[in-house]
């Protein structure tokens, strides 16, 4: 441990040398006996020290193992005196992730351990997304004159990490999928296993594929035409756009970021069907993704499975872009010259979740299934998806641009699923004023065709697509 002596008892001092001088000059015994009381705290704050020998041992118990983002997590840290001496003063700070939040609790206490006792500090945080480090507990220790400070950091034993990690059990694509993965059929003839259609033969088709048994009845030279399967990709569309990095509450997950892990959960279960899928982000910049965007400012990934260390990375971008916004406002309320360098439509806080699309982003579906001139990240996303993609979207619907983009999914005849996560919850003027307005887009939503899954965050994301309805 570092020691370090610390000034105290100064007056105390002052006061013994001010009454023996006095008492000296006086000849007065009352007071050169007064002197024995301040003398009595200098010389014990002189002569305190911490033991030399400290056997401090912590363990930390996180009671959630895989929690969903948003879920309060209650942490347990025990430190315990493993030595022969008593301490008197122990004080220890857990050692929290930066990016999660304390809500209810504190990592901090302060207590007298006698040999053999235990104390313990429990905490509450809010879980995001991914994986989070804990640091070690620092454990600073005073004798009961405070005079010296020995501070050190104390291995803690137990749960080191918090991740946040619930796999969905069942993928969200919507009704247009057949159950065997990754296929769907054509009316087109061609190669395949059920039959389709028979034809004249002609020069060059494969000889497996003639008729022979008509060719011995008739003589004629058919040739046997089968259903054609063609493969389906699923492409996952987050939308990490500023306007959806709001969070709830004050610790708790973004609408981007909610969306992001909804999407990487339904990755998963699609991997674990063979299905084919790729992973698309809305609204990232190129510092948030390792290796920039694409030339067409999209951040893409044509994922290899589950396990697609690329795709881990866009999801990744998505709460670095979070992460980014959220200090961007920190330094605009800090002051005007650190907001020259804030992110000017960085939203971060639920009062401010109003719904509002910055300028140029809108885009409108009409009523009868048509829609006004797209928008640069709708028309990248169009052009992107192949022919036989069905599209799931994830976002908080916080504007107008989700709607618009589902409609021009559906002018094209693209299967769509869209997964909101239900940021815009609570009692101020403009949490109900968002709330209302993300209602109506989820209304406008199912009229343009698509699947609408609402995702209350107090449900796990496979529950809230198993009651919907789309995964059966």
């Amino acid at each position: 441990m570092t020691a370090r002596r610390v000034r105290r008892w100064g007056m105390a001092l002052v006061g013994t040398l001010t009454l023996v001088s006095v008492a000296l000059l006086t000849a007065e015994p009352f007071l050169l006996a007064a002197t024995a009381v301040p003398l009595a705290y200098v010389l014990h704050g002189a002569l305190a020290r911490v033991p030399p020998e400290v056997d401090l041992r912590a363990r930390r118990r996180v009671e959630t193992a895989e929690p969903t983002p948003g879920e309060p997590v209650r942490v347990t840290l025990t430190v315990e005196n493993a030595g022969d001496r008593a301490l008197t003063d122990v004080r220890v700070v857990d050692g929290v992730p930066e990016e999660l939040v304390v809500v209810d609790g504190s990592p901090r206490g302060c207590r007298s351990l006698r040999p053999g006792e235990s104390a313990e500090v429990t905490y509450e945080l809010v879980a995001k997304r991914g994986s989070y480090a804990f640091g070690d507990p620092v454990v600073r220790l005073r004798p009961l004159a405070a005079t010296a400070v020995a501070t050190a950091e104390v291995a803690a034993g137990g749960a080191t990490s918090l991740t946040s990690a619930t796999a969905v059990d069942e993928a969200p694509p919507s009704d247009a999928t057949l159950p065997r993965a990754g296929t769907q059929p054509s009316d087109g003839g061609g190669s395949g296993v059920e039959f389709h259609a028979t034809r004249e033969y002609q020069h060059g088709d494969p000889v497996n594929r003639i008729d022979w048994r008509r060719y011995a009845k008739a003589g004629e030279l058919t040739t046997v035409e089968y259903r054609r399967e063609q493969s389906v990709r699923t492409v996952l569309v987050v939308d990490a756009r500023p306007v959806a990095r709001v969070a709830p509450e004050p610790g708790y997950p973004t609408g981007a970021e909610l969306a992001a892990y909804a999407a990487e959960r339904t990755l998963a279960a699609l991997g674990r069907g063979s299905a084919v899928a790729s992973v698309a982000a809305v609204g990232l910049a190129d510092e948030d993704v390792p290796g920039g965007r694409g030339p067409d400012g999209l951040a893409w990934v044509d994922a290899a499975g589950a396990a697609d260390p690329r795709a881990a990375r866009l999801f990744d971008g998505v709460g670095n872009a979070a992460t980014r916004s959220a200090r961007g406002a920190e330094r605009e309320r800090d002051g005007p010259a650190a907001a020259a360098d804030a992110t000017p439509d960085a939203t971060t806080g639920a009062d401010d979740a109003t719904g509002t699309a910055a300028a140029g982003d809108e885009v409108t579906a009409a009523a009868d299934g048509g829609e006004t001139d797209l928008d640069d990240a709708t028309e990248a996303l169009l052009a992107r998806l192949p022919p036989t993609a069905q599209v799931v979207v994830y976002s908080p619907l916080l504007d107008d641009w989700p709607v618009g983009l589902v409609g021009s999914l559906a002018a094209r005849g693209y299967p769509t699923t869209v997964v909101s996560p239900d940021v815009a919850r609570g009692e101020t003027v403009g949490q109900r004023v968002a709330a209302a307005e993300r209602a109506f887009r989820l209304e406008a939503v199912k009229l343009a065709g698509a699947s609408a899954v609402d995702w209350d965050l107090d449900r796990p994301v496979d529950v809230a697509l198993r009651s919907s309805g789309v995964v059966q």
